[in-house]
């Protein structure tokens, strides 16, 4: 049964474009641990400054292994200081399927 992993991303105030550039940068390297984008989405009515991106995990231990895994890669390093400089905090909660949900 696969597991998803909800980010919450709170950017730095007119952050954004450099935030979307990373991440896309981020996105090869986090589907090569494993991880599936699912979806991608930022606040257009609240607050403005959030964003939240929901990946399908094969599992929860992928979420540790894939964070050490994309950590070391060797495009990281370059991309480290751009993500870092964009986000302001970030919170990640594994969840599951309720039985309602499509």
């Amino acid at each position: 049964m696969p597991t998803y992993c909800v980010a919450r991303i709170k950017l730095h105030y007119g952050k954004i474009p450099q935030f979307v550039e990373a991440m896309a940068q981020l996105v090869p390297i986090m589907e090569e641990q494993g991880w599936k984008l699912l979806a991608s989405y930022q606040t257009i009515i609240g607050d403005l400054h959030e964003a939240y991106d929901i990946w399908e995990l094969p599992d929860a231990n992928a979420v540790g292994a894939g964070l050490v895994a994309a950590a070391a890669d060797s495009r990281f390093p370059e991309l480290a200081p751009r993500l870092a400089g964009a986000i302001q905090t970030e919170q990640l909660s594994i969840v599951a399927k309720t039985p309602f949900s499509p």
